[in-house]
């Protein structure tokens, strides 16, 4: 039997994501050693789903050379009411990008990155409130060494990609992620939902509301906010 469940915290009021925040913008960063993990996918819809709850205006930064994530936000531009920013940069302007979008008026941004090692990705780190870190049952090893090595500059979650639902394999998992430190933040299941969507420049729980996939994606942005909220 696992010995931890995904995160749950439903707070009463909706608290305000930025309270006691004195740089006026949460920043949340998807990192992983590996590729295909889901981290576009993911900052995707992590970021229309904190529009949907009232969370924004959001923006995306793609600091990701293959610029998918920003891409995806141009598809959306005059069809569906998308983040309110979107950026492509590379990691040296990571910085410049962010206080840009917080004097627009961003009061959460959403940051893609390329695969990397903690060296490569602890300069993100730094600048993030929250590092999501999803991974697959066959690099959670790389995961939860990955979430070891960020957790010394900001908050760790950790996301675990299943191929079905089975409760004791999601517990196990999350527990293995998260030992060393860090937060289980909860999963989602492989489903072609995610990828339609996001070629039309949608995400699941705007194209599919009523599907798994949408729910995991509300569940785990209640989840991540609520670690967020907490502190």
């Amino acid at each position: 039997m696992s010995n931890v469940a995904p995160f749950r915290r439903r707070a009463a009021g909706h608290p305000d994501l930025l309270a006691g925040r004195a740089g006026g913008m949460v920043v949340i960063a998807l990192a992983s050693q590996a590729g295909g993990t889901g981290r576009t996918m993911l900052a995707a819809h992590i970021a229309v789903q904190a529009g949907l709850t009232g969370d924004g205006p959001v923006g995306v930064l793609d600091a990701d050379p293959k610029g998918a994530l920003f891409q995806w936000w141009n598809r959306r531009q005059g069809k569906v009411d998308a983040p309110a920013f979107g950026a492509h940069c590379e990691a040296a302007g990571l910085a410049v990008t962010l206080e840009g979008m917080r004097v627009a008026g961003a009061r959460l941004c959403v940051i893609d990155t390329a695969m990397g090692d903690a060296a490569a990705l602890d300069p993100v780190a730094a600048l993030a409130d929250m590092v999501v870190i999803p991974s697959d049952a066959g690099d959670m090893d790389e995961a939860a060494a990955l979430g070891r090595a960020l957790s010394k500059q900001t908050t760790v979650a950790f996301v675990f990609n299943c191929r079905a639902h089975s409760g004791a394999e999601e517990g196990n998992a999350l527990a293995a992620m998260s030992a060393g430190g860090g937060w289980p933040a909860g999963t989602v299941e492989h489903a072609r939902a995610y990828a339609i969507a996001m070629t039309a420049g949608r995400s699941v729980t705007e194209s599919d509301a009523g599907s798994y996939a949408a729910q995991d994606i509300v569940e785990l942005w209640t989840n991540l906010r609520g670690i967020l909220v907490a502190g």
